[in-house]
């Protein structure tokens, strides 16, 4: 393993006990700021499932054992708490961001019908976040029913609006059968975006990525955020000096 590999796993708590505790959770969030919720042994970010893994305890045949119901749990919790944003982020796959990260990323003006003017949304995302504006968190189960749209239909939707940070996971909606997952608007659970200067928020939160990336050049900032070289370039002087030149 390498050196910078062995480093993010320390800094990922990844090398100490597991977390235990809807509080380690938290702290665990705030602490490295993003976090997928699955990442895997080789993931590329930080992962509450390997931060939680407990390997002494005995599994199920389906691998299922209380870490990964305690983790279940909290991130169904956290949201909710206001203690982290929920949604499909990096790589379009399930990410927690620690509140402040959040409101440095966030890039709309923070009202409620954020959803009506965000630029680029397809119709169908759009749609689905207007339908939530209108009648408050609802149930994937509930959208697909009172919108009719497709499962693949929708989960693009969904990713889409995740992406752009328009709504958070929050919470659960029991039975019939599986729970179902609640989604609100960020605008609404969060508070959002930071008050300060689009320059010093980028700086912010690069700092805080290259904190928890232990080392990271401007092209893994425009992977994760989206941002153009330009302004991931900026964004890292700002907040942590001058980065490495890109090879």
């Amino acid at each position: 393993m390498s050196a910078l590999a062995e480093a993010r796993r320390e800094r990922w708590w990844r090398t100490g006990p597991p977390l235990r505790s809807l509080d380690e959770a938290r702290e665990y969030i705030e602490d490295v700021g993003l976090s997928l919720l699955f990442g895997g042994g080789a993931a590329r970010y930080p992962s509450l499932r390997e931060a939680s893994r407990d390997v002494t305890l005995r599994r199920e045949p389906s691998g299922w054992a209380d870490d990964i119901e305690a983790m279940w749990t909290w991130k169904d919790t956290l949201p909710v708490t206001g203690d982290a944003w929920l949604g499909r982020y990096l790589s379009g796959r399930q990410t927690l961001l620690a509140p402040g990260l959040l409101a440095d990323l966030y890039p709309h003006p923070g009202d409620e019908d954020d959803v009506e003017h965000a630029p680029g949304l397809s119709p169908e995302a759009r749609r689905v976040a207007v339908h939530i504006l209108a009648e408050g968190p609802l149930s994937t189960r509930r959208l697909r029913s009172e919108l009719g749209v497709a499962g693949k239909t929708f989960d693009r939707a969904v990713t889409e609006l995740g992406r752009s940070l328009l709504v958070t996971n929050y919470g659960v909606e029991k039975g019939p059968g599986w729970d179902s997952c609640v989604i609100e608007l960020t605008s609404r659970a969060f508070s959002v975006p930071s008050p300060d200067a689009r320059s010093e928020r980028d700086a912010r939160a690069a700092a805080v990525f290259a904190d928890t990336m232990v080392k990271v050049r401007p092209g893994d900032l425009c992977r994760t955020f989206g941002w153009t070289r330009e302004r991931a370039a900026e964004a890292l002087a700002a907040g942590q000096g001058h980065p490495e030149p890109e090879l």
